[in-house]
């Protein structure tokens, strides 16, 4: 491609789990798996290391979303702890599970926009 796409472009383009160069082909094979070059463009994205940012990022996302209203909502305490730890433990293993595809797409969004591929 000649143009390259705008960061915000890209980003949006990995949110909605499709390739950040052209926004057509898909960016994943199954769950999590990076495809090795767009199927619409051809683009590498097997070469955008994308591995364990993404999991952080969700884990400090999804910590704020769940444990931060657990602190600022009083209710929470009043509850017994054997319901408040499984079903906070619950939620945050199903928010997580939700939004680490897209949030990796994201990220791979931001490193393809940069430009910083892994040399084997």
């Amino acid at each position: 491609m000649t143009d390259k796409a705008t960061l915000s472009t890209a980003i949006s383009r990995g949110l909605r789990r499709r390739c950040p160069a052209c926004g057509e082909g898909h960016a994943f094979r199954g769950y999590l798996k990076v495809v090795d070059t767009c199927s619409h463009c051809q683009t590498p994205l097997g070469a955008y290391p994308c591995d364990d940012g993404p999991a952080y990022v969700t884990m400090l996302l999804v910590g704020h979303l769940v444990i931060a209203p657990m602190f600022a909502f009083e209710f929470f305490w009043n509850f017994p702890l054997q319901i408040v730890v499984p079903v906070t433990l619950t939620i945050m293993g199903a928010l997580t599970l939700l939004l680490l595809p897209f949030i990796k797409g994201g990220f791979l969004g931001l490193i393809w926009h940069h430009g910083l591929k892994r040399f084997r």
